[in-house]
């Protein structure tokens, strides 16, 4: 009896955790989550430390005055990670993967406290990927002369409205531009080059089941999932226990196509640092009031990776 019983438990959690990856996908990813580059975030640590042979803090920077390192910003706690946005001292914090890495399947369930889809916010919680680790950490063959990468952000809260939020899922690109003998952003040189930022959903106008992708529920559980392909990049959301792809797919394109709403060329596809956390990041003309500031988290239940299958 009891050998049936602990069969029945395992079954569950196999399929319990083969749904952190869609069906559909199976053949094309593992089904595995890759140990090294996934946290379930539910270890017993002393003093809700998160596991630091995976992730570090995120630095503050001079241009990143909103964020702050220590357990008053970041824990483990409850089975979950924690990013504390904190009112009275307008920081929050963050962690960064210890190891860059690329294709594969991204998941993570996550939800939100102190931010609300309407009135002006000032908190950025996010998921996305960078060049460097905050701790003077390169990926290879992003920092040099002629080279050419992509930021993904899978999930990224606005700041800049007067009124309400949302998060958008994007992957802007710094390509090298001969003419001018360095990296472009193309967000920012846009209207020179005839450039646009890549965007998987804007978080204004992309909809599914008729309601704009990224607007609301932020303060229930989601589950989010990125497909990092060799060919592309799609977003993925679960919908009643399912998962479903959202949103526009990103295409990697010759490098002689220039970089467009729906594409990036192939030399800026790099593996990444990986990031999840807080920020206090208020931007636009509207004034920020005291009242506007809550006290906010940003919590992931899990994150998991699953790497392409070769």
């Amino acid at each position: 009896m009891m050998k049936k019983r602990y069969l029945f438990i395992c079954l569950i959690a196999v399929a319990t955790h083969a749904q952190h990856l869609p069906k559909s996908l199976e053949h094309t990813y593992e089904t595995e989550a890759n140990p090294r580059y996934s946290d379930e975030f539910n270890a017993d640590r002393k003093h809700h430390k998160f596991d630091a042979s995976k992730w570090h803090y995120r630095q503050p920077k001079p241009w990143r005055k909103g964020l702050a390192t220590g357990k008053e910003y970041v824990q483990e706690k409850d089975g979950k990670l924690i990013c504390f946005g904190r009112k009275h001292e307008k920081k929050a914090g963050g962690i960064v993967s210890n190891n860059y890495f690329q294709y594969g399947f991204y998941a993570f369930r996550w939800k939100t406290t102190g931010i609300h889809e309407e009135g002006k916010n000032v908190w950025h919680p996010s998921v996305w990927g960078s060049l460097d680790d905050t701790q003077k950490g390169k990926v290879p063959y992003t920092s040099g002369k002629g080279d050419s990468w992509m930021e993904i952000d899978i999930m990224e809260f606005s700041t800049w409205k007067a009124s309400g939020t949302d998060w958008n899922a994007d992957a802007p690109a710094y390509i090298w531009v001969d003419s001018i003998k360095k990296r472009a952003k193309v967000n920012k040189l846009g209207k020179k080059f005839g450039w646009r930022k890549a965007m998987m959903t804007d978080g204004k106008k992309d909809k599914y089941k008729g309601k704009v992708i990224g607007s609301y529920g932020f303060n229930e559980w989601q589950t989010m999932g990125m497909e990092y392909h060799p060919d592309y990049l799609q977003l993925w959301l679960v919908d009643e226990g399912e998962w479903v792809p959202v949103g526009h797919r990103i295409h990697f394109t010759d490098n002689n196509v220039k970089p467009s709403l729906r594409t990036v060329p192939k030399k800026a596809v790099k593996p990444l640092y990986w990031y999840i956390g807080n920020l206090y990041m208020p931007q636009g003309k509207a004034a920020v009031t005291e009242e506007q500031i809550t006290e906010c988290t940003f919590e992931v239940d899990w994150f998991h990776f699953y790497d392409l299958k070769k």
